[in-house]
């Protein structure tokens, strides 16, 4: 165990930085240009281009360390393979999505659906789930979604979530398949009410202020990459509810 964790900290790390060095100023960029876009639409996102722009060099730091530990993860369970490159992939277009969305509240289709399709494919060249399983978890990411988005829609009359969101979710399901995605949406959803009670207990999180579920769906997404896909037993969901049930 410690010459592959030594393996992976040689390999992965570095692959993590230079990940970071390439992915963190596109990030940005694609964000300066999606806010440019929003503000000129729509000359009320004025004040929340100003507000998010505060926020850009701590994103930049989650960004590029979430890199680096996922690269480190990836290598440490699959090792230098096809499989470690396409999860790496995944992990690393999740998390410049959820920059994204974090500073911009949007989800740009230029990254949410290549992702799906690349899960797909993936899938039918023999990935982790059976290709049925895979279009099955993209369509059941995106219709459930799409439900709660109607039903909000139909009560309240406002958007409760982005389309954005939906392809998102449908390109977690594609990657994971049907069996992984609750899970994914599971973890997302308790993430992101933690995230509203901690905003709304410390002020930051105003009454009806929107919440980006971008970032929380890529979260949820990754974790549970890890935890079904894997070869470390210290990460598999049946050794995480042992250590619960005792």
């Amino acid at each position: 165990m410690f010459e592959r964790l030594l393996s992976a900290l040689l390999i992965g790390l570095p692959l993590g930085v230079l990940s970071a060095l390439i992915l963190v100023p596109l990030a940005r960029e694609l964000s300066g240009r999606l806010m440019a876009q929003y503000v000129e639409a729509d000359a009320s996102a004025t004040r929340l281009s100003s507000h998010r722009s505060g926020t850009k060099n701590a994103l930049d730091g989650l960004l590029a360390g979430g890199l680096c530990v996922c690269n480190v993860f990836v290598v440490l369970n699959w090792g230098v393979s096809w499989h470690a490159w396409m999860a790496a992939s995944y992990c690393a277009t999740s998390q410049v999505l959820a920059r994204i969305d974090a500073q911009t509240h949007l989800l740009p289709d230029t990254l949410t659906l290549p992702l799906l399709w690349a899960g797909l494919l993936f899938h039918w060249s023999g990935g982790w789930v059976e290709l049925d399983d895979a279009v099955a978890g993209a369509a059941a990411g995106y219709g459930l979604l799409w439900l709660i988005w109607a039903a909000f829609r139909g009560c309240s009359g406002r958007d409760g979530i982005g389309f954005g969101d939906l392809k998102l979710a449908a390109a977690n399901g594609a990657w994971l398949g049907v069996e992984g995605l609750p899970w994914a949406l599971l973890v997302a959803s308790l993430a992101a009410c933690v995230a509203v009670l901690y905003g709304r207990a410390s002020g930051r999180l105003k009454r009806f202020e929107a919440l980006a579920f971008g970032p929380y769906l890529a979260i949820g997404g990754i974790l549970v990459l890890f935890c079904t896909q894997n070869s470390l037993s210290c990460l598999s969901f049946g050794y995480l509810t042992g250590l619960l049930v005792r």
